[in-house]
């Protein structure tokens, strides 16, 4: 396997399941430059790259480390727009890496990534 694209999209209040995602992408960057990992977002899970995130206030683990993980294995994320916008959001709003930014495309796109990867698992 020489790619994997991990899909996500339940939001980030209430589920680990972002949080996750990117624990499982951070992990295949580790194995090295062999794997090709990327994590798309979409759906509530867009809200998982919000700014200022601020869910220690309902006990809930602080998707700022998440994040901070995401960019220290330069983990390539990305969102559909359509999903930004149905929650109003614009691209000013979402996390800036410093290695790998959030990369932004429509939902019509989505079908040509997922066959570019060998494995795509749903979290």
């Amino acid at each position: 396997m020489d790619s994997v694209l991990v899909l996500c999209n339940r939001g980030p209040f209430g589920s680990n399941s972002a949080y996750e995602a990117i624990r499982l992408g951070s992990g295949f960057m580790g194995l090295g430059e062999e794997i090709d990992c990327k994590i798309l977002f979409y759906g509530d899970a867009v809200l998982s790259v919000k700014k200022n995130l601020n869910s220690g206030k309902i006990g809930m683990d602080s998707y700022e480390e998440g994040m901070e993980m995401a960019d220290l294995s330069e983990l390539p994320i990305i969102v559909i727009e359509e999903d930004l916008i149905a929650r109003g959001m614009t691209t000013a709003d979402i996390f800036e890496f410093e290695d790998v930014p959030i990369q932004v495309i429509k939902e019509i796109h989505l079908g040509e990534i997922m066959v570019q990867f060998d494995a795509v698992f749903q979290m």
